[in-house]
C-alpha cells in the first residue's frame, strides 16, 4: 500500500435535531475512503445515508461516539447526516 501526499479534514456540525445536513464538498482521491466519525463528547447516535428518500428512511447509525465508517466514493456531496439531537458533530477526513 502506498501513502497519499494529502488529506482533507472537515467537522459537520448537525445544528438541528432531524435535519439532513450534506457533507462538504471534497474530491475524493481514486480507490480512497472517506471516514466519517462521531466526535468524541457527542451524546447522541448520528444518522449516515445517501441522499435519498430509500436511504434516509434506512439509515447508516453511528451510535457510540468514536463509532464511524468507511466509504469508498469519489465525492462527499452525495453523503448526508441526521441526528435526533441538535448540537451533534462528525468528523470527515479523506485522502486526496
Amino acid at each position: 500500500m502506498t501513502s497519499r501526499p494529502a488529506f482533507t479534514t472537515a467537522n459537520v456540525t448537525l445544528t438541528l435535531a432531524d435535519t439532513w445536513y450534506p457533507l462538504p464538498s471534497i474530491q475524493v482521491g481514486e480507490g480512497c475512503d472517506v471516514v466519517i466519525k462521531s466526535k468524541n463528547g457527542n451524546t447522541a447516535a448520528i444518522k449516515v445515508a445517501h441522499d435519498d428518500a430509500d436511504s434516509k428512511a434506512a439509515p447508516f447509525l453511528l451510535d457510540n461516539p468514536g463509532d464511524s465508517v468507511r466509504l469508498k466514493i469519489k465525492g462527499t456531496e452525495q453523503v448526508v447526516l441526521s441526528s435526533g439531537t441538535a448540537g451533534q458533530i462528525a468528523e470527515v477526513i479523506t485522502e486526496k
